[in-house]
């Protein structure tokens, strides 16, 4: 899995995670990666927007914000997957398979998405 944040003041570092993802590799990659880039951007004065993935939605995720102070977009359980990252996904897949490119191997295909 490839994560990566994006705001109006430009893009976080794509990050490379590798096998299933709990709530605590969540808030991990969180704290490392993101947190990071928002704060030197914006400081402590910004809006986080995640989907309802359950571990983004867990009680140890949400508690996670609340005692950072950082304050969560409200997303509708039943609404349309509006969040912006998904088209930042799309290009970056289209980019990395253009001209329909085919991959044998992770790292290989880990090389073209960070090239993407």
């Amino acid at each position: 899995m490839v994560w990566g944040a994006i705001g109006y003041e430009g893009k976080s570092e794509l990050v490379v995670l590798e096998g299933r993802r709990t709530s605590h590799h969540y808030i991990w990659t969180v704290s490392e990666h993101m947190l990071p880039f928002a704060h030197q951007h914006y400081g402590t004065d910004f809006v986080f927007m995640q989907d309802n993935a359950p571990i983004h939605a867990s009680y140890e995720t949400t508690d996670f914000f609340k005692e950072i102070g950082v304050t969560l977009l409200a997303w509708s359980a039943r609404s349309p997957d509006l969040n912006p990252i998904e088209n930042v996904w799309a290009l970056l897949a289209d980019k990395a398979y253009r001209h329909g490119k085919q991959y044998h191997s992770v790292p290989a295909l880990t090389v073209a998405v960070m090239k993407a």
